[in-house]
């Protein structure tokens, strides 16, 4: 149990909404000596929104333009820091702001590295049908999670996960994990693991492209693409020119004598449509269709009347 007695070390936060919000909530609440807080630049669309939040906890926000400007690194180092924590930064911090601070970056990854590098590890774990995740508290180096690692926890995925209940989960345990590292730091020298050299499966982003369904896919990776991408940037189709966002869908538990090409309208029920995928069915169970509606698979029968061998794109 941590009280406000527990950490005397000097503790600079970095981080980007919305992992920045639960990480720098759970460390004050602990009581770790924050400092100062590095947020996203002035020209990313969180910075006034996260700025108040720090403010509003009455904790020190460090304006910046550059990451390696004098200004910002004098600021640093007149506040005496011991070593910083970050939590989600899109910015590569440059090696003059890392020599600034004693005892270096201490970075919290959502994945068990070198698995999964990048900045969607929560998307790519779902897609590629893991059972297995974590998270990983390193030491940062000039390059993106490739750092010393100090300590790790596995995570086991839920069958129905969504990157939002991933992403929620796995914050709540790498702050837990980091606290624990930030105890450990007060008495004695952190742990270092070097990680191992080779190739291995990213966690990167995903590319505008990429959040299109791809209905050559068999309709358990459709399903598995869907709930990965819910609902914080949610998986793309078009149907008669139009966007169509999808929140949900089911894998159909029935099969049809009649084949369907991939992408089209297979049959049309009351109350559901189902789209033929590679391998299997796929029903649509939560959508948004363009400007005209939020609704379900009878809104869109209601509203947009498909018919059987229409294609999705």
């Amino acid at each position: 149990m941590f009280n406000n007695n527990s950490f005397k070390k000097r503790i600079l936060f970095v981080g980007i909404p919305d992992m920045a919000y639960i990480g720098l909530d759970g460390l004050l609440m602990a009581g770790v000596n924050i400092v100062g807080v590095l947020g996203p630049k002035k020209d990313h669309s969180m910075y006034y929104a996260f700025r108040e939040f720090v403010r509003a906890r009455n904790v020190n926000y460090i304006e910046y333009d550059e990451l390696d400007e004098p200004q910002l690194i004098d600021k640093i180092k007149a506040l005496d820091v011991d070593a910083a924590v970050v939590c989600s930064f899109n910015y590569k911090i440059p090696r003059v702001l890392m020599e600034s601070v004693k005892d270096g970056f201490i970075n919290v990854h959502p994945s068990m590295l070198p698995k999964y590098r990048g900045g969607n590890p929560y998307t790519r774990v779902i897609m590629n049908g893991e059972t297995e995740t974590g998270v990983t508290v390193h030491f940062m180096d000039e390059n993106f999670d490739t750092g010393d690692i100090i300590v790790q926890k596995p995570y086991h995925i839920n069958a129905k996960a969504t990157m939002g209940t991933l992403f929620n989960e796995l914050n709540v345990l790498g702050i837990e994990l980091l606290l624990q590292v930030l105890q450990a730091y007060e008495t004695q020298e952190l742990p270092r693991i070097k990680q191992p050299v080779g190739d291995f499966i990213s966690g990167k982003g995903l590319s505008e492209d990429e959040i299109f369904i791809n209905y050559n896919k068999t309709a358990e990776e459709i399903e598995r693409f869907v709930r990965a991408l819910n609902p914080f940037i949610l998986a793309s189709t078009t149907f008669r020119g139009n966007l169509l966002k999808i929140i949900k869908v089911e894998v159909a538990s029935d099969a049809f004598c009649i084949p369907h090409p991939a992408g089209t309208v297979a049959k049309i029920e009351d109350d559901k449509f189902f789209i033929a995928t590679a391998k299997g069915l796929i029903v649509p169970t939560v959508m948004q269709f363009g400007s005209f509606f939020i609704g379900d698979s009878k809104d869109f029968i209601r509203i947009v009347n498909p018919k059987i061998g229409e294609e999705f794109k």
